[in-house]
């Protein structure tokens, strides 16, 4: 970029002004011109159009919510309304307003661009769903892309749907999926603190002495080169260990543990702190809502005797960004430290009961998996017509899992992942509606081998 250094103060006096005709919503065709100019050749000129760029996004919001309520022949209350009624007036807004983001996105082209190549650690080869990252001094962003470098920073999942992959310039990668919270850093040791959730690694051998540390409430990992999973709870931390070995000290007491390949253990101050072989897989499992919100995403509900009610979990919005789309969506953690995993076969059947209290389009029921190394292997889904779906009544659904297929929004990174379910370990079970709110509540899930089925 050919960046001036320097504003003259001729050319200083002139960006004030125009700046100015920015906050007061009276830039013409001819200063748009000439104020992009400016930002183009001085970066100082960016940097104030900053300063004034949540000004126009407020302001553009005022101008949207009042065009919504306000039909064009009535009046509109606000002090900018020579704008809004005309053409020509909303086509200046919105050109103030692409100026000031575009100001802003220019400033942090420019901030990255500053940091030594050698500080960005790590770069992102996967993501899919709702993630945030906050680094660089606190800046705060969800417009992650694959390729992007990063310094470090926290990488939060904010839904079941939620999927980021990060490699560190040695080669080793690490794999969050769901709800998690992960902060990453290396100072030429790498460190990493699980705040909550849980993630898949395969490290690349460390450099002696300077093992990958892995930190979170109850336990310090050190990872000198191996493939693991890692989880961590308020009051315990699971770990199961696939290749090579990773030494576990728990926080309580101090005591270490070397886990080897295909053994897991769990720290926490209350149970026993041992090793345990990596169990069998299994094709059946149950849902655990009677045991309270331990593992549910939505709004867990502790049932009604008197009206027949089981305890259920009820659905939460959230609102993906890149689409628009509103999903309502609950989700049951299936992997956990105090049982087996759980995998897909050619004869699993996925049995869900719930109710929902109004009409709905339709209805997802779907699976989150993992590869037995731990490794994200996608999501699969079914998609069921509401209307066969009951109001305010029970509804049960038996569904084979060999109908499931990739969910349409991992569809650009399918390369990456699994062809089809079968074979994969099942780490949540997952149902939502779109768009509008349904009451959607499950009350029951199970998963069951119909060939095994009495």
């Amino acid at each position: 970029m050919n960046d001036k250094l320097n504003l003259e103060d001729s050319e200083q006096q002139r960006l004030d002004y125009l700046v100015s005709l920015q906050l007061s919503d009276e830039l013409g065709e001819a200063e748009i011109e000439e104020l992009v100019e400016l930002l183009n050749l001085f970066p100082e000129a960016r940097q104030r159009l900053v300063a004034s760029s949540l000004f126009d996004v407020q302001l553009a919001d005022v101008l949207r919510s009042e065009a919504c309520q306000h039909p064009r022949s009535a009046p509109i209350p606000n002090r900018k309304r020579r704008f809004s009624d005309s053409w020509s007036g909303a086509i200046l807004v919105a050109a103030a307003l692409v100026l000031a983001l575009l100001a802003t996105q220019w400033v942090l082209d420019s901030q990255e661009s500053d940091l030594p190549e050698d500080e960005q650690i790590a770069r992102i080869t996967g993501l899919s769903g709702p993630l945030q990252w906050t680094g660089n001094g606190g800046l705060v962003t969800s417009e992650l892309m694959v390729g992007a470098e990063l310094p470090g920073g926290t990488i939060e999942g904010q839904s079941p749907e939620s999927w980021f992959e990060l490699m560190f310039k040695d080669g080793s990668r690490v794999v969050i999926a769901g709800q998690s919270r992960l902060v990453f850093s290396d100072q030429g040791q790498k460190e990493l603190h699980l705040i909550e959730g849980g993630f898949s690694a395969s490290v690349e051998p460390q450099p002696a002495g300077k093992p990958m540390l892995v930190y979170t409430r109850t336990a310090v990992l050190e990872v000198l080169g191996t493939e693991f999973e890692v989880a961590s709870e308020l009051a315990s931390t699971f770990l199961n260990v696939t290749k090579g070995k990773v030494r576990v000290k728990r926080l309580s007491d101090g005591q270490s543990l070397d886990v080897p390949a295909k053994h897991r253990v769990t720290a926490a101050a209350d149970q026993l702190f041992e090793l345990e072989p990596t169990p069998e897989t299994v094709g059946f499992w149950k849902d655990r809502l009677a045991r309270g919100p331990k593992g549910v995403y939505g709004t867990w509900q502790p049932g009604d005797a008197s009206e027949g009610r089981k305890p259920a979990v009820k659905s939460i919005p959230h609102t993906v960004k890149e689409s628009g789309k509103t999903i309502y969506c609950t989700s049951l953690r299936v992997i956990s430290g105090d049982s087996p995993p759980v995998v897909l076969r050619r004869d699993s059947q996925l049995v869900v009961e719930g109710r929902i209290a109004k009409k709905t389009k339709s209805l997802y029921v779907g699976v989150t998996l993992q590869h037995p190394n731990g490794g994200f292997a996608g999501r699969f889904q079914i998609r069921l017509s509401g209307k066969s779906l009951p109001i305010n009544e029970k509804f049960e659904l038996d569904l084979d899992v060999q109908n499931f297929t990739l969910d349409p929004s991992l569809r650009e990174i399918q390369h990456k992942l699994a062809d089809s379910p079968l074979g994969l370990i099942v780490t949540d079970i997952w149902c939502h509606t779109l768009w509008e709110p349904a009451g959607l509540e499950i009350e029951g899930v199970e998963l069951y081998e119909a060939a095994s089925a009495d």
